[in-house]
């Protein structure tokens, strides 16, 4: 018993970590942007290996939900406008997936419906990416541009906060969930 003490010490440490982001509140101003942050802590991405977001909302062609990435500029876990290191989400009837210097759209689908980005992104113990997937039930591969080659501005060790923002006026129903996890191993033990 005392030795197998020791391992699962180790593996409960090497488990994932859900970002608790807070819904975003309701719209204080009349340009019905809600915005709400949430921090990313240094050793939870220091050991990320994989980075996974979900976003499930009620598309329409006029609204917008978006989580960014990046580094609070005041050390105050708040992402200000223009510190987005990434970004992705639902703009005005496609996704989008953007950086400061790279932004891409799936294709515009006029209709409303419920709809689900899934992100999954390996990346090495530097941070750097080594795969991406990206899609939804209709758009299995939006950004195959960079599912083929992820470029380095998908993920950064040095990220400190996440933003959700939210605009629009139609309806609000949107679900969102963050994952940090370490890489999977196996121990065999005989």
């Amino acid at each position: 018993m005392l030795r197998v003490l020791p391992l699962l010490l180790l593996c409960a440490a090497a488990h994932a970590a859900e970002v608790a982001l807070p819904p975003a509140p309701p719209p204080a101003h009349f340009d019905t942007e809600s915005v709400t942050n949430a921090p990313l802590l240094r050793p939870m991405m220091e050991r990320a290996r994989i980075f996974r977001a979900n976003i499930s909302l009620w598309a329409t062609p006029s609204n917008n939900v978006e989580l960014a990435f990046g580094t609070s500029r005041c050390g105050d876990g708040v992402l200000l406008p223009g510190d987005e290191s990434l970004a992705f989400g639902w703009e005005n009837g496609a996704w989008f997936l953007a950086s400061p210097t790279n932004r891409l759209r799936s294709a515009v689908t006029n209709g409303a419906a419920q709809r689900t980005l899934s992100f999954k992104l390996r990346v090495r113990e530097d941070g750097s990416p080594v795969s991406l997937s990206v899609g939804d039930d209709d758009v299995p591969d939006p950004f195959s541009d960079v599912t083929a080659a992820p470029p380095a501005w998908l993920f950064s060790c040095d990220w400190d906060v996440v933003r959700l923002a939210v605009r629009g006026t139609d309806e609000r129903n949107e679900s969102l969930s963050v994952r940090l996890d370490t890489d999977a191993g196996v121990l065999i033990l005989r």
